[in-house]
């Protein structure tokens, strides 16, 4: 298994998750990071523990996978979806992804994406400075 972070990047921004008993870090996300976990985004509006299904829990599970390769490069897709990952740990872990895109509260709740309720809103990306919305929206 490929726990092991890229010695050659600077962690300094990285934020810790916990996901199958383990804790990995999470990265700022390079432009290639964001524009692989751009299309998944939109399909987790609002998603708890509640409402998953298939349908939402295969692009949560890619968007992480993505957020965790910048720090943990040589991670594959394959040992990552073998892990002991609970649902709540992928929710739990997507807001962190989120911001790390860039992305940012909708609700100014504490925890970026949560709305207090155990619900997680996809953030959009925007230009912090100017005010203005990007596409592809995160």
């Amino acid at each position: 298994m490929s726990f092991e972070c890229d010695e050659n990047l600077d962690l300094s921004g990285a934020r810790r998750v916990k996901l199958g008993g383990h804790e990995w870090l999470v990265a700022p996300l390079s432009l290639r990071q964001i524009l692989a976990i751009a299309d998944f985004v939109p399909k987790l509006s609002a998603i708890s523990t509640d409402n998953l299904s298939g349908e939402r829990l295969t692009p949560l599970a890619e968007v992480l996978w993505h957020g965790l390769r910048r720090a943990h490069p040589r991670l594959t897709r394959d040992e990552f979806f073998d892990l002991p990952i609970t649902i709540a740990e992928l929710v739990a872990a997507l807001p962190v992804v989120i911001e790390q895109a860039g992305g940012r509260r909708l609700d100014g709740a504490e925890t970026p994406g949560s709305t207090g309720t155990g619900e997680i809103s996809a953030a959009s990306a925007s230009t912090a400075s100017i005010g203005v919305r990007s596409s592809p929206s995160l």
